[in-house]
C-alpha cells in the first residue's frame, strides 16, 4: 500500500484520536492531586500511552513526569519525536465550541491543544504506526516523547534527560513547516514593587507565555478594567496587551498617587512597544528578528505587586546588555527584579545537510518552495543536542476565525486536518531519510 493511501485509510482515526486528547483539560499544575504536573496532565499522559499501545507500540511511563512510545530498531541509537500534552489555560471568548469539547467542522478541529500540541503529537504517532503496521525495519529505534510541562517551564524534559540519553536527532512537531532551525533565547522574569493601600487589588493574565486579554484594578474610589486581545508571548505584536492598556488608563488619567503612578508608568512607558525600546534593550538580527517582551501576568498580595514578563531575544544578542539594561530600567521605576530564568537560544545552520534534506521533503509534499527559518517560540528543540522544529503548521495559512482567535494560546484554537495528514506523510519520509543519513 502506498504511503498516502495508508494515511487516507487512517484519516478518521487520526481525527478521533486528536479529539480524545483535546477533551482532557491538561494545564500543568505542579503537585495538584499528588502528581508531578497535576491530575489532568497525568490523565492525558495515560490516554496518549494507551493510544500508542493500541497502535502496536511499546510504551514507557516516566514516573508521570512524561512518557514515551517506542518502536525498536536494529540498534539502541534513537531518532526522536518530542511532543507535549499540556496546554495553556483556556481563557475566555470562545465562540466555536467550549475549550474541551472538540469540534470537527469544515476541515478543522477546534479545541484547546488541538494545534498546540495534541494534534501534532497524534500526527507523529501515526508516522510511527506506519512503520510498525507495515513491518518496515529501521536501523534506529524510534521514540516519541510525551511531555506534560512544556508550557510552564519544561521541568518534564529536565527530569527525562537526567536519566535518559537523548536521541541522536529529534524532530519537534511544535512549529511550522519547513524547518525551524533556530529559536530566540528567552527570559521568564518576575518583578515586585511596593504599592500603597490605595490599591485594593490588581490582577491580569492567565499564563506566563500568553499576552493577556483582560486586566483590572480595584481602588478605594473605583474599579478600572481593560480588555485586549490574547496572543502567544512569542508574537506579542499580534495581540493587544490588557495589562499595558490598564497601566495607560491609570497613568494618563492620573488615578493614582505619585509613587503608585511611577510603578505603573514602567508598564506604560517601558512595555508599550513590545520590542524593548522603552527599556533601552532593543536589538535584532537578520536570522531571528527583533527582541520582544510582554507583560503576561500581574497580581497583588498585601502591599506588594508582582509582575511576570516574557522576553525573547535574537540568537546573536548580547545577554549581558539585556540583563543589565532591563534591571536598571526596572529599578528606576521602583521595581525589584526577583527572578530572570534564562533559556538560551539555539541555532542550526540553514546550510546544514540535515536541515536542507528536511526542507526538501516539505517542498516535495506541498509542491512549493520552502526556506528554513528562526522563530521566537520556545520548544523542546532548545533542550536537545540535535533537534529542529518541524511542522505541522503553515505560516502562510489563515485560520477560519475572526481576528484574535484560532491560533495556539487564543480562543477557538484550531488545527487544519489536511495539515496533520500531510505531516504524517512528511514525518514518514523524514524518518526514512534520517535513518539512512545519520550514523
Amino acid at each position: 500500500m502506498q504511503i498516502r493511501e495508508w494515511i487516507e485509510k487512517n484519516r478518521d482515526s487520526i481525527i478521533r484520536d486528536v479529539c480524545s486528547l483535546v477533551e482532557i483539560k491538561s494545564v500543568s499544575s505542579p503537585g495538584e492531586g499528588g502528581w508531578p504536573f497535576g491530575t489532568g496532565c497525568r490523565q492525558v499522559l495515560l490516554k496518549a500511552l494507551s493510544l500508542a499501545e493500541e497502535n502496536g507500540l511499546e510504551t514507557e511511563n516516566h514516573e508521570n513526569y512524561c512518557g514515551s512510545a517506542v518502536l525498536k530498531g536494529e540498534s539502541e541509537e534513537e531518532l526522536g519525536f518530542f511532543s507535549h500534552l499540556d496546554v495553556v489555560p483556556e481563557g475566555n471568548d470562545w465562540t466555536k465550541t467550549k475549550p474541551y469539547e472538540p469540534l470537527v467542522a469544515d476541515g478543522w478541529i477546534y479545541g484547546r491543544g488541538s494545534a498546540d500540541n495534541k494534534g501534532p503529537a497524534v500526527a507523529a504517532l501515526y508516522a510511527m504506526k506506519y512503520f510498525k503496521e507495515n513491518g518496515i525495519s529501521l536501523r534506529h529505534t524510534l521514540r516519541q516523547f510525551y511531555g506534560c510541562d512544556e508550557e510552564r517551564g519544561m521541568e518534564d524534559m529536565g527530569y527525562y534527560l537526567k536519566a535518559h540519553k537523548p536521541p541522536v536527532f529529534s524532530l519537534v512537531p511544535d512549529a511550522a513547516f519547513p524547518v525551524c532551525c533556530g529559536e530566540k533565547g528567552r527570559y521568564q522574569i518576575v518583578c515586585e514593587a511596593q504599592i500603597s493601600n490605595d490599591i485594593l487589588s490588581v490582577k491580569g493574565g492567565e499564563g506566563i507565555n500568553s499576552v493577556p486579554a483582560h486586566a483590572e484594578i480595584s481602588l478605594k474610589e473605583k474599579k478600572v478594567t481593560a480588555d485586549g486581545k490574547a496572543a502567544h508571548a512569542a508574537k506579542p505584536e499580534t495581540g493587544d496587551n490588557a495589562i499595558v492598556k490598564l497601566s495607560g488608563l491609570l497613568v494618563q488619567n492620573h488615578l493614582l498617587g505619585e509613587a503608585d503612578e511611577t510603578v505603573f508608568r514602567f508598564l506604560w512607558e517601558g512595555l508599550s512597544d513590545y520590542n524593548g525600546s522603552g527599556l533601552h534593550i532593543s536589538c535584532e538580527d537578520e536570522d531571528s528578528g527583533p527582541l520582544t517582551i510582554a507583560a503576561t501576568m500581574i497580581e497583588h498580595t498585601e502591599d506588594v505587586m508582582r509582575l511576570f514578563l516574557d522576553l525573547r531575544y535574537p540568537v546573536t544578542a548580547d545577554t549581558e546588555m539585556i540583563e543589565s539594561g532591563f534591571k536598571n530600567t526596572a529599578e528606576h521605576y521602583g521595581w525589584n527584579v526577583i527572578k530572570m530564568d534564562h533559556n538560551p537560544s539555539f541555532y542550526m545552520d540553514k546550510e546544514n545537510e540535515t536541515v536542507k534534506l528536511l526542507t526538501e521533503i516539505c517542498s516535495r509534499v506541498y509542491g512549493r518552495k520552502f526556506e528554513p527559518y528562526c522563530m521566537g517560540g520556545g520548544t523542546y528543540a532548545r533542550k536537545l543536542p540535535n533537534a529542529v522544529g518541524y511542522g505541522p503548521g503553515l505560516s502562510y495559512q489563515k485560520k477560519p476565525c475572526e481576528d484574535g482567535h484560532g491560533k495556539g494560546h487564543q480562543p477557538d484554537e484550531c488545527v487544519c486536518i489536511e495539515n496533520l495528514v500531510n505531516a504524517v506523510e512528511i514525518y514518514i519520509h523524514a524518518i526514512m531519510e534520517l535513518d539512512k543519513l545519520i550514523p
